[in-house]
């Protein structure tokens, strides 16, 4: 009797699509799931490699990111579990949250399991909210641009001296303006990167070089918090491909949130070190620590753990969406009570 007869009369009564790969990425086994799925039977599946499905599929495929999605994992196979929804086009357009995850045999073999689950309701859903969130901070940037502005003319003295109350309370304003500002940039962010639609430039860059940048704009921040910044950089260091900007805006999170979660008079350090084939930043700080039950949660969008100081929200859920972007990963590590270290890694550019 055939080992994936037993096996397959069950997981073929499953309503999530199972994929079974080889290490070489060779589809060894589809369940019923999979072929309703994608519009296709079993055979067209089962012996082929990744990327000879993708591309054949590229045709019924319209959207294109069944491919992307194919190219992205076999570049950088995932270590641990990797889910991401991806849209395809079958030909009616489906939401597919995808699952990936290494497995083992006794037998010494390995290769890849992918849990297909078609959740284009929840998708639709998620996609309109985003649609809202994009055209309403759109539409809210340019007034409060032109708040700001006028609050800073009349702080400036544009109307006259002032009096110390009114002073005080256009301070007030232009402080929750900023935050608003930020917000709307931050949500706008977040809106392209979800719908695929911020470019990203990447070009040779030294990391050191990066994180100097970076350490200059926040200055200002970390003495309001009354914390110190100490960098530590890397006498050798492959060279990544990265969008600066981008990439900017990764260590420039990192290091205000370490800043929110530090206590006054402590220190937070930044780290440039490399590790194997491939260019690493560590953020610490002496904060509070994060529960492992929260680790996860983390860089959901707008949350707030306990002792963290006003902020967006969407600082760490940013760095999560750019740094996959550059072919990398970034992870927490913390102990209650030790502060916490955000780790991300960039691979070396090939030669």
């Amino acid at each position: 009797m055939d080992a994936w007869t037993q096996p397959a009369f069950i997981l073929d009564t499953l309503p999530r699509g199972v994929l079974v790969t080889d290490s070489q990425w060779r589809v060894q086994y589809v369940n019923r799931a999979v072929s309703e799925t994608l519009a296709c039977a079993a055979g067209e599946l089962t012996g082929k490699t990744l990327p000879e499905i993708a591309e054949s599929f590229g045709g019924r495929d319209q959207s294109g990111e069944a491919g992307h999605f194919v190219e992205k994992i076999i570049a950088g196979p995932p270590e641990t579990v990797l889910v991401q929804t991806v849209v395809v086009r079958v030909p009616e357009r489906k939401f597919l949250r995808i699952t990936v995850q290494r497995h083992a045999t006794d037998a010494g073999t390995s290769g890849y399991v992918f849990l297909i689950a078609d959740v284009t309701h929840q998708g639709e859903v998620e996609e309109m909210k985003n649609e809202f969130i994009s055209v309403a901070s759109h539409e809210m940037r340019t007034p409060m641009t032109s708040i700001k502005g006028s609050l800073e003319l009349l702080l400036g003295g544009y109307a006259g001296e002032l009096p110390d109350e009114a002073t005080e309370l256009l301070g007030i304003s232009l402080t929750a303006v900023d935050r608003l500002v930020r917000l709307i940039n931050d949500l706008l962010d977040i809106s392209k990167i979800e719908s695929g639609k911020m470019e990203f430039h990447l070009e040779p860059m030294d990391m050191n070089d990066i994180v100097r940048k970076s350490m200059r704009s926040l200055r200002s921040l970390a003495e309001a918090h009354r914390v110190s910044i100490q960098a530590e950089y890397a006498d050798t260091l492959p060279t990544v491909l990265a969008d600066r900007d981008h990439l900017e805006q990764v260590i420039t999170n990192l290091l205000s949130n370490a800043l929110k979660y530090s206590p006054a008079d402590s220190q937070v350090s930044i780290c440039v070190s490399s590790a194997p084939a491939a260019a690493r930043v560590t953020v610490s700080d002496q904060g509070p620590g994060i529960a492992l039950d929260q680790r996860d949660r983390v860089f959901d969008r707008f949350t707030q753990l306990h002792g963290a100081k006003k902020g967006t929200g969407l600082g760490l859920t940013i760095c999560r969406a750019i740094v996959p972007e550059h072919g990398g990963r970034i992870w927490v590590e913390s102990k209650i009570g030790h502060g916490a270290q955000f780790i991300f890694e960039l691979p070396a550019a090939s030669d």
